[in-house]
């Protein structure tokens, strides 16, 4: 099976003794750009992104969101970081008594499952259908999310937002 970055749509060399499973990730040019000290910030790379893209660890808390993300959420970016995804995205399980991922509800949360996943186990999760119960929407909004893990962080990527 072929690896491609999810970032970039470069092809990747497999790394030794890794399971063909395997067919998405990041590769070491866009994980270096993001992550590395350029002359590029973090912040500046990131709002150079189209898709919404949110920088979070394995609890899922936003640590960086780039503008398209600030524009998806409502949310500018110094109000977003350490809080936690469902605080972001207005979930409106999060602004219950227990907290976002302590309530019954977040158990089966796709987004943050995902998120957990990927921080865990090092495996994408590439357009995974998830869907959130927003504060300010009537019903459910479908999303389509991808989770890439980089370093001790996980890229949660927005690919698409309704239907």
């Amino acid at each position: 099976m072929k690896r491609m970055c999810a970032w970039c749509g470069r092809e990747m060399p497999p790394k030794f003794g890794e399971e063909s499973r395997i067919s998405h990730g990041i590769c070491e040019l866009c994980a270096d750009d993001i992550f590395s000290n350029t002359a590029i910030p973090l912040q500046r790379y990131l709002d150079k992104l189209p898709e919404p893209v949110l920088v979070v660890d394995g609890d899922v808390s936003v640590s960086f969101m780039n503008q398209s993300a600030e524009r998806l959420t409502g949310k500018t970016t110094d109000a977003a970081p350490r809080r936690k995804g469902g605080e972001v995205f207005d979930c409106a399980h999060s602004h219950l008594p227990e907290g976002c991922g302590r309530t019954i509800h977040c158990s089966g949360c796709v987004i943050r499952r995902s998120v957990t996943a990927t921080y865990t186990t090092g495996e994408p999760r590439v357009q995974v259908p998830a869907s959130l119960r927003r504060l300010d929407a009537d019903g459910e909004v479908a999303l389509t999310i991808t989770t890439v893990k980089a370093g001790d962080t996980v890229l949660l990527r927005v690919d698409k937002v309704g239907d």
